[in-house]
């Protein structure tokens, strides 16, 4: 009997304890009264539009203004800026650059897919979210600036300088961008990732990032413990972006999200059936809890990290029980087993 036709049948014997029952949604606060000011920079057209016949003064400018991301940009996210290379060399590859086709086209269709208006949007739902960060750890360091740029598929989200975040554009141009085109056999364009770069998911993956830095890594090196880390990351970032579907969320299809719904009991039982929750090894955890086309030892269906939903089911039961642990509290909490534990987990 194959792997999915056990996992099938184990669903079938659990399903009578797999009831469907309503289950209380988490109340969302009122933060209206939060200040988060969040400036937008369009580094990506400042950049582009730099004047080439006074190159030099106008790169001058422009590094005047933004002192720390121009940096970063030119030294490592592009880089053009090298040690090797002298004043007039780096000129002559930042206007080569710019005239590379990829670079022009990627220029011409982030202007299509993020004009202003579409990026005001996106600054207001991220400061939105960030007024929901401020709510739920008060303590933490809030960005007050969204740099967007672009460069040739390097970085999509990432934090710079003084805990500043910064957006690659060109991994959010949406379904109708062939992003294998760039190059069919690098891992970062094969569909079960590249379905997440859409305009939807740009406030998720800045928020991923801002989660990742702030988030204490797990102490223990057990799946259990890897589990609930990034279960903890998901509950954040669900409180964090209330109105937004789990399938943005967990970076699924609406399919595969069905299904994470619908195998709880299994997901968990299989862990247990084949002694991988309290697993050591490191291998066997990064093929549970990284990206990839489906879960190991689960069916095809079944989206990659299908762990990491139920790490955040987990989650969810163990604040349910804990109603006074503050989110910081939750975060502090390295030991996944006496999260699962206290949780008083029971899988529906």
């Amino acid at each position: 009997m194959d792997v999915k036709v056990k996992f099938i049948a184990l669903f079938a014997l659990l399903f009578l304890l797999n009831a469907c029952t309503g289950e209380e949604k988490f109340p969302i606060p009122d933060v209206s009264q939060l200040d988060a000011p969040l400036t937008l920079v369009r580094f990506d057209r400042e950049f582009m539009e730099l004047d080439t016949a006074d190159l030099d003064n106008a790169l001058a400018d422009l590094e005047s203004r933004y002192p720390v991301f121009t940096n970063v940009y030119l030294t490592e996210v592009l880089p053009l800026r090298k040690r090797l290379f002298t004043p007039e060399e780096q000129l002559l590859a930042i206007k080569a650059f710019r005239r590379y086709p990829l670079v022009a086209e990627l220029d011409s269709l982030t202007q299509q897919r993020f004009p202003a208006t579409a990026m005001e949007e996106q600054r207001e739902r991220l400061q939105q979210a960030l007024r929901y960060y401020q709510f739920y750890l008060p303590d933490a360091p809030r960005p007050d600036t969204l740099m967007a740029f672009f460069s040739q598929f390097e970085v999509a989200a990432a934090l710079y300088g003084d805990d500043q975040l910064a957006v690659g554009l060109e991994f959010f141009l949406g379904p109708d961008y062939d992003y294998q085109r760039v190059s069919a056999r690098d891992p970062i364009f094969s569909d079960y990732l590249a379905r997440a770069y859409t305009p939807e998911h740009l406030t998720g993956k800045l928020l991923r990032v801002l989660i990742d830095d702030y988030a204490r890594p797990p102490r223990g090196g057990r799946l259990v413990d890897e589990l609930i880390h990034e279960g903890k990351k998901l509950f954040l970032l669900n409180r964090l972006l209330p109105e937004t579907p789990d399938h943005i969320i967990h970076e699924v299809s609406e399919e595969e999200m069905e299904w994470l719904r619908g195998n709880e009991v299994p997901i968990y039982a299989h862990l247990q059936k084949e002694n991988h929750l309290y697993s050591t090894d490191p291998v066997l955890i990064r093929k549970y809890t990284d990206p990839a086309p489906s879960s190991q030892g689960m069916p095809s269906e079944s989206p990659g990290q299908a762990v990491n939903y139920l790490g955040k089911k987990i989650v969810e039961a163990y604040v349910r029980a804990n109603p006074r642990l503050s989110m910081s509290e939750l975060l502090a909490e390295t030991d996944g087993q006496k999260i699962l534990a206290g949780a008083r987990y029971k899988p529906r």
